[in-house]
């Protein structure tokens, strides 16, 4: 008789799993108050597990009824004497009875329910204010009734469906630019090659001409030799004008091989996010004394794989325009104070005024680890966070969503190509990169938000790895 053995599979370490879900996970007891969470929830909250374990999960959902409760309540204690609007209080009152009235039929009927576009405001975070939806699942464990909370970031899928959408047109813009720039390059090659040509012509009727070989009493006598002076000052001029056709089809030529980008294949090797940023600091100090620089460093990142060069290459690119731009919002600040008359001024303009000597440009540079980050559809678990943000005048929001496309640019001076170059580089590493900025109308915004605020942020996102394809 034969015995078959049944060979029992170990059931797998569920909280193992949820820590690798892209699902934030709360699990919360019977008073409400939070038990466990994973990774994905404390990167979604921005909080750490050691401060909301113990939390009431009502801190989360409910967070200002909560606050306006308790204002509410200590008011009453303080002074009963003083009449206080009771309105705002009952609303309040309302909205937590009735999201603890929901946690209590979810229990009672073992029925599970969502909310959407549920905005989250804590004090915990520092009260960073961001839309996610939830569903709320009562379970029966170990014969204790508790909640399965899942939550979905509404920013986090709403900045990737606008990534994805903003790399798709600047692949389109990018694979037209190329096309267009390459059928521009081929008869420019042709115009330069022609322009020559005639140049040399020029240079050999120069040399051949019968003034050259004309002696110098022969020239101050024969009144017939001014013909050929004038044919000689006619090919000089033409061969400036040669001149100019091919410095101006190098130009082009320079031009059209920005757009192109560069053939080379990334040289990637392992170093130091830092090494490249200080590398450039090191010149922009010296080029901008003027501006103050603020470094915010996290010592402890791993290295990376990248190509030095390149990213020397987008750091110069993005800190030479931070600084532009502050150097040249200062001046504008500058000529609007010379340009209004003092006297006809009003007290409050002419304290701005006086104030506008403390405006200090300002680069602040910040590098950090950014978690669960997902980059064109891949979710990585760290990436590289670097923040370059400056107190310029800013971008003008029409211009936020195509500043990365060549030739737009928010500057007078800027040619456009700078921003798409760094797009270009980050593309090539896998990573991406995103801008917020705020314009500035008035120098009052721009001295109020010199220590606290940036006008201008660029963060790049980078893998610390590259593809093994590419590596």
């Amino acid at each position: 008789m034969t015995t078959h053995l049944t060979t029992v599979k170990p059931t797998p370490d569920l909280a193992f799993m949820s820590q690798h879900l892209f699902t934030a996970i709360l699990w919360i007891n019977d008073d409400l108050s939070i038990t466990w969470l994973n990774a994905q929830a404390e990167q979604l909250l921005a909080i750490s597990s050691g401060r909301l374990l113990g939390q009431s999960i009502l801190t989360l959902l409910a967070s200002e009824a909560l606050k306006s409760a308790d204002s509410n309540h200590d008011s009453d204690n303080h002074d009963n004497n003083i009449t206080v609007d009771k309105s705002s209080g009952e609303d309040t009152h309302e909205q937590l009875c009735s999201l603890k009235e929901r946690f209590q039929q979810a229990k009672q009927y073992q029925q599970p329910f969502i909310d959407h576009d549920h905005l989250i405001s804590t004090p915990l975070n520092g009260n960073l204010s961001f839309s996610v939806d939830y569903s709320v699942t009562p379970v029966i464990y170990e014969q204790q009734p508790y909640f399965i909370i899942e939550m979905w970031g509404k920013d986090r899928q709403s900045r990737i469906s606008e990534e994805q959408r903003q790399q798709q047109q600047y692949n389109v813009a990018r694979h037209m630019l190329r096309s267009v720039a390459h059928e521009i390059k081929n008869p420019l090659a042709g115009i330069r090659g022609a322009a020559q040509l005639l140049q040399r012509q020029f240079i050999k009727f120069s040399d051949t001409s019968p003034l050259n070989s004309a002696s110098p009493a022969i020239l101050g006598t024969n009144p017939m030799v001014n013909p050929n002076s004038h044919l000689q000052k006619t090919a000089e001029k033409l061969r400036n004008y040669t001149d100019i056709i091919i410095s101006e089809t190098d130009r082009l030529t320079h031009l059209i091989g920005k757009f192109l980008g560069s053939n080379q294949l990334p040289n990637w090797q392992t170093l130091n996010i830092h090494e490249p940023l200080e590398h450039v600091l090191s010149l922009v100090v010296n080029q901008y004394p003027q501006v103050t620089l603020q470094r915010d460093y996290d010592l402890s990142l791993p290295e990376l794989c990248a190509d030095k060069d390149q990213l020397i290459q987008v750091f110069l690119n993005l800190i030479n325009n931070a600084c532009e731009s502050m150097t040249e919002f200062e001046q504008t600040l500058q000529q609007r104070e010379l340009s209004e008359p003092k006297l006809q001024q009003p007290v409050t303009s002419q304290m701005s005024n006086h104030d506008s000597a403390s405006y200090k440009p300002t680069l602040h540079i910040q590098t950090r680890i950014a978690f669960q980050h997902t980059i064109a559809g891949q979710q990585h678990k760290q990436v590289l966070q670097i923040n370059i943000a400056d107190n310029g005048s800013g971008i003008d929001s029409a211009l936020i969503g195509q500043i990365f496309f060549p030739m737009v640019t928010s500057r007078a001076a800027g040619t456009g190509l700078e921003l798409s170059i760094v797009q270009d580089i980050i593309s090539h590493h896998h990573g991406m990169i995103d801008v917020s900025s705020q314009q500035s109308k008035s120098l009052n915004d721009s001295v109020k938000n010199n220590h606290n605020h940036q006008h201008t942020s660029f963060t790049l996102y980078l893998p610390f790895n590259q593809p093994a394809h590419h590596a």
